[in-house]
């Protein structure tokens, strides 16, 4: 970084690769965001667009969803292939009643002139935006969450979860309050958001939500640290990681942790 000032912003990006064409490029694809992505789960919406929905792993950030310009056309790869180049970016922010573990979420746009993305915030262009998505999360309003880690999209009915892998700096760090789906100070059990877009439409701007569960330990807490109601002490975990649905519509979980 001494000699290159903008070696990090090569860096936080998702590439995508065509499995299919060996002898094709790799192609970054900026306009989905620059942040410290651990997954992107990718679905297509009733309507033909495109919506990859990525989660940055890091205590106190966001969950973004991308929606592409284009549809999606069935045989056509060429036309395909560019899919993820041009579209909108957004990141959520999820309501919800004092003491609530569901309510009403938005996806706020990222997109440069809106929403207070301009110079008086110090965002002087679209690419700037993608740049710095953290700072224009933070500046629309979006929810610090507990290290959104892994993203998943049920195959039938599109519903949409995403693991909270943990957060030691919740309730204690600014910025952080406890509340919402993030309903513990210094969580490290973690746990499961689960929202239903509106209409079932994946490139729609409001949503459902609610906690698919909250890890915990039932063992040694009597509190809401021994986890929501379907925790007991046969299927306790902590730290949910990575997450899939197979086809069946059947949810695999992964752990991270040691509690």
């Amino acid at each position: 970084m001494t000699k290159e000032p903008n070696e990090p912003h090569r860096h936080g990006w998702v590439v995508e690769i065509d499995p299919m064409d060996p002898t094709s490029t790799p192609l970054k694809r900026t306009a989905l965001g620059r942040i410290k992505h651990e997954n992107a789960a990718v679905t297509v919406a009733d309507n033909g667009h495109v919506v990859v929905y990525m989660g940055d792993d890091e205590r106190g950030e966001h969950i973004y969803k991308f929606v592409s310009a284009n549809k999606y056309q069935p045989g056509n790869n060429a036309a395909n292939r560019n899919l993820l180049e041009d579209g909108t970016l957004y990141v959520a922010r999820f309501d919800a009643a004092e003491g609530d573990v569901k309510g009403k979420g938005q996806w706020l746009e990222l997109t440069y002139g809106k929403n207070g993305l301009d110079s008086s915030n110090g965002f002087n262009s679209q690419a700037e935006v993608l740049i710095y998505a953290r700072e224009a999360a933070t500046v629309v309003g979006a929810t610090t969450m507990d290290r959104p880690e892994w993203v998943a999209v049920h195959p039938q009915t599109k519903t949409v979860c995403c693991t909270l892998t943990n957060n030691s700096e919740r309730g204690v760090k600014p910025g952080q309050p406890v509340g919402g789906p993030n309903p513990r100070a210094e969580n490290k059990y973690g746990q499961i958001v689960r929202w239903r877009e509106a209409g079932g439409d994946n490139s729609a701007t409001t949503f459902d939500w609610d906690l698919f569960l909250v890890a915990g330990n039932p063992t040694i807490h009597k509190d809401f640290y021994a986890g929501s109601a379907n925790i007991n002490d046969e299927n306790m975990f902590n730290s949910p990681d990575g997450l899939g649905f197979d086809q069946a519509g059947r949810l695999w979980i992964m752990t991270d942790g040691k509690y």
